[in-house]
């Protein structure tokens, strides 16, 4: 039997599968970063490595009659060197793989047009023009530093902003509570609301109304009531150290919890923006709001107004239902009627699938699409 071979190699793991040309899968494997740009070229071949072995090793890799491997910072390979040792990575195979860039195959992992735009936020945010199934221009995708505007991170430290602030000022909304509950791990956690009406686990002198989170809830020092009785009884207390009060050393512990961490780490906090909104916290619906905005404006530099192809939503945040992928959806459809707006699936099922398309042809590939992208990763073999 005739089979393929797709690896979707990112930034934190590299995932791999032999499907046969109907969409049947038949091996999977699964390794570490296959980006060498991030790991390095022998730590991510080496993962890559790990990962098509795995994927083979029920199967006679001579039936392997076509692969893909899409993974960013492909241009690499022009470098002599690093070319040779991504060509070792798949020796054994009859039929070396075609490196992609790894914007090509998240596009086909939404959609089996040959044109159209993929919009990325996972921890970082980018947005590609593809055209006959190769990238095109580009927009954002400079970093953390630069931009990565409404990514994962961009959520992430715009939640430990609003908690620094909103605790400052003595006040704690759900979002905020939220990020300390993330960044003091250490604290016990209650199952639920606290029978006095405190929330279990907090800092012995913080009284929160818990019971029914508000957008207006705020954090005082027990025995005092609302943000002015927090500010007044905490400013004075002695012994905090640092900044006055307990708000202050709440600030300076989520301050020092998120600089000792390195910067990515951030968007660790992406979701709890989403949990927050659900709730109806304002600075999470208005943290929701600007990473929409700053998202849709990424897809229009590299769309044009009229355009009616396929706009793929890639990474994390938008392959995660919540509020975020909503309210980016929403500006999309707004902007671009008359474009189908998906979801990617699998990425190394639509390399797969890329590899497919060249043995088979677009007529009799384009009805397989969704069985290479939508197989379960999680149960047994075949298509979901």
């Amino acid at each position: 039997m005739t089979m393929v071979l797709g690896v979707d190699a990112g930034g934190t793991s590299t995932r791999a599968v032999v499907m046969s040309l109907d969409g049947k899968l038949v091996g999977r494997g699964l390794a570490g970063c296959g980006n060498p740009m991030a790991a390095g070229t022998a730590t991510a071949f080496g993962n890559m490595r790990q990962a098509v072995e795995s994927a083979l090793s029920s199967t006679d890799p001579a039936s392997i009659k076509g692969g893909v491997v899409g993974f960013a910072g492909s241009g690499i390979l022009r470098e002599p060197s690093a070319s040779a040792a991504f060509a070792d990575v798949f020796a054994g195979l009859p039929a070396p793989p075609i490196p992609v860039g790894d914007v090509v195959v998240t596009f086909a992992a939404g959609t089996p047009a040959a044109d159209g735009t993929v919009l990325v936020s996972g921890t970082g945010a980018i947005a590609a023009k593809i055209i006959d199934r190769c990238q095109d221009r580009v927009a954002d995708g400079f970093g953390w530093l630069l931009g990565d505007e409404g990514s994962g991170f961009w959520l992430g430290r715009a939640a430990a902003r609003v908690a620094v602030r909103e605790l400052t000022a003595g006040t704690a909304g759900p979002l905020t509570l939220l990020v300390l509950d993330a960044l003091a791990p250490q604290a016990e956690r209650a199952e639920g609301p606290h029978p006095t009406g405190e929330r279990a686990g907090t800092p012995p002198d913080l009284t929160v109304a818990w019971a029914d989170p508000r957008p207006d809830l705020t954090v005082g020092w027990a025995g005092g009531s609302g943000p002015a009785a927090g500010k007044a009884e905490g400013a004075g207390r002695p012994g905090s150290g640092g900044r006055a009060g307990l708000g202050g050393e709440l600030v300076d512990m989520i301050a020092a919890t998120v600089q000792s961490r390195p910067p990515l780490a951030l968007a660790e906090l992406a979701p709890l923006v989403s949990l927050a909104a659900a709730e109806g916290d304002p600075a999470a619906l208005s943290i929701v709001e600007a990473a929409a905005t700053r998202l849709a404006r990424t897809a229009a530099e590299v769309r044009e107004p009229g355009d009616g192809s396929p706009i793929v939503l890639a990474g994390s945040v938008l392959t995660s239902a919540g509020p975020v992928r909503r309210a980016v959806r929403a500006l999309l459809e707004q902007r671009w009627a008359a474009a189908p707006v998906t979801v990617a699936a699998d990425g190394a099922g639509a390399a797969a699938w890329l590899a497919a398309l060249d043995l088979l042809g677009t007529a009799r590939a384009a009805p397989l699409h969704s069985r290479f992208v939508g197989y379960s990763v999680s149960g047994g073999l075949g298509p979901s």
